[in-house]
């Protein structure tokens, strides 16, 4: 059975260190933060304040914001949409999901592409898509204590 700990270390946080890019052979040499049994590939010293980030984001920010982001990204994972077409389908306010898919764009997690017609289509980022295994263990708690609070 594999710990918490072991789970944020194995997956989660190297998950997010590829989402934000690796820090430069720079970086490491100044990271004070490095332990002599700590791969040397830069990966897991950016995850810390990236970790944290995402996991307010999607999980232990105040009010409804952290269900509604989990259910974008859920949405956007299926098909990349507008924000037309993410606020009907979760019953919401067009400038409700606006302030979401801000939040999630600046963050990393989703990437827009602005067109004439039918406005902005938004989509997951290629990074975030690529490791979804490991940001759905997020969503999926976000969605799991969304459903506890009722």
């Amino acid at each position: 059975m594999m710990v918490v700990s072991e789970l944020l270390k194995d997956l989660i946080i190297p998950f997010l260190a590829l989402l934000v890019g690796k820090m430069s052979d720079d970086d490491l040499a100044n990271n004070d933060r490095m332990s002599d049994n700590t791969p040397s590939d830069g990966v897991i010293h950016t995850c810390p304040p990236m970790y944290a980030r995402i996991r307010w984001l999607l999980v232990e920010s105040r009010g409804g914001g952290p269900p509604i982001r989990s259910k974008i990204l859920l949405l956007l994972r299926e098909r990349p949409t507008n924000i037309n077409r993410i606020a009907k389908e979760l019953n919401m306010d067009y400038k409700t999901i606006k302030h979401h898919l801000e939040l999630l764009e600046k963050n990393g997690l989703v990437q827009r592409l602005g067109l004439k017609y039918g406005g902005d289509v938004y989509f997951i980022n290629d990074n975030a898509y690529k490791h979804w295994d490991e940001l759905y263990v997020l969503v999926k708690e976000s969605l799991k204590l969304d459903s506890n609070s009722r």
